[in-house]
């Protein structure tokens, strides 16, 4: 079996698919231009809603946008809200695992002023202006306006399982319909790639989700894991739309992006980017541009590996040579890496320079 996105490559589903005109709920609401892949993307939700399909997910609804970081998937979530406000939801409960995107959520739901606020002035559903309410808990919610409670999954979790005063409940979802929306949803899986969902926050929003069988999770993340087989199988009839870097680069929506391949072993690329980031830097500054480049260095997997990772990059800056720098010189065979000593060459900046300033 594939991913459910993949019956969107159908014929037939692509022609009725082309046909679906975006709600007045979303167009007239939501003030950014909607891209065409975002018009997309709220298409195919109105399709599997309203066609009767094998492949359709089946209730409570749980569904995931597979989308590219920057490639605009708070703008989705808005539209989203906008059109299941309009087909009877009030109720909204977004959360994440970190209170830095919380923040900036809440300003691009909630805050007018800011420059990624994602609605119109006034946000007109059927006639009737709706306001964009914050709410602590669904006691609190009103039945004509979009109630959302913003949170982080390990809060959510902590104020589930242990009951204090005006902390949300198991019985907030009794009786109300949700929408819960989970961004950076791969953070969520722990429990279905362990095999255990006893006890965790991939426990704790399945209970919630379940609560009702009108119920809707939507997952948005741009990191989805095609490698292990327990999660493979449970997004299967989950991803209803997919938009990986590659088609948003080719799109020329994303910043251009240049990738360096190299045959050397792990302590030599890290030098080597590490002269690509203070070229980078000295490039900037000779044009009289303050620029600090950021590198991130990914471990492949676990916390652990990210951990040890660290603490070989500190030994290696704390041991870092002449003999070192001087051998990517030699034996980089990327043009770049190059043309980088030639400005350090012409700037007067030599291998002792170079490590000082790293």
């Amino acid at each position: 079996m594939g991913f459910l996105y993949e019956i969107f490559n159908n014929s037939f589903v692509r022609r009725t698919l082309s046909q679906i005109t975006l709600p007045a709920s979303i167009v007239d609401n939501i003030k950014h231009i909607i891209r065409p892949y975002q018009e997309e993307a709220f298409r195919r939700y109105i399709f599997l809603d309203t066609e009767d399909l094998d492949e359709k997910p089946k209730k409570p609804y749980h569904i995931l946008y597979n989308m590219a970081t920057g490639s605009g998937k708070t703008l989705i979530m808005a539209g989203l809200i906008l059109h299941l406000y309009q087909k009877g939801y009030r109720n909204f409960l977004f959360f994440v695992n970190s209170n830095n995107i919380i923040q900036k959520t809440k300003d691009n739901f909630l805050n007018p002023q800011a420059s990624k606020y994602l609605f119109n002035d006034k946000i007109v559903i059927d006639g009737k202006e709706v306001l964009i309410k914050e709410i602590e808990n669904f006691e609190e919610a009103d039945n004509q306006n979009i109630n959302i409670k913003f949170t982080t999954i390990q809060q959510l979790h902590i104020d589930l399982n242990n009951t204090k005063e005006n902390s949300i409940t198991y019985e907030d979802f009794k009786d109300k319909k949700l929408v819960l929306i989970a961004d950076e949803a791969h953070h969520l899986v722990a429990g279905t790639k362990s095999g255990n969902l006893f006890g965790s926050w991939e426990d704790t929003v399945k209970k919630i989700h379940e609560c009702n069988f009108e119920n809707i999770l939507l997952e948005f993340t741009a990191t989805i894991d095609t490698e292990t087989a327990e999660l493979v199988k449970h997004y299967q009839d989950k991803v209803i739309f997919k938009y990986d870097l590659a088609e948003f680069r080719k799109d020329k929506y994303s910043k251009e992006i240049n990738l360096i391949r190299s045959w050397y072993d792990e302590q030599d690329r890290i030098i080597q980017a590490l002269i690509l980031n203070l070229y980078r830097q000295k490039l900037a500054t000779s044009h009289n541009i303050n620029l600090k480049p950021v590198i991130l260095f990914k471990a492949k997997r676990t916390i652990a590996e990210s951990e040890s990772n660290k603490e070989n990059f500190h030994k290696l800056i704390d041991n870092l040579s002449m003999a070192m720098i001087e051998k990517i010189q030699k034996t980089s065979t990327v043009p770049i890496v190059q043309k980088a000593f030639q400005f350090f060459e012409a700037k007067g900046i030599s291998y002792q320079d170079i490590i000082r300033r790293i």
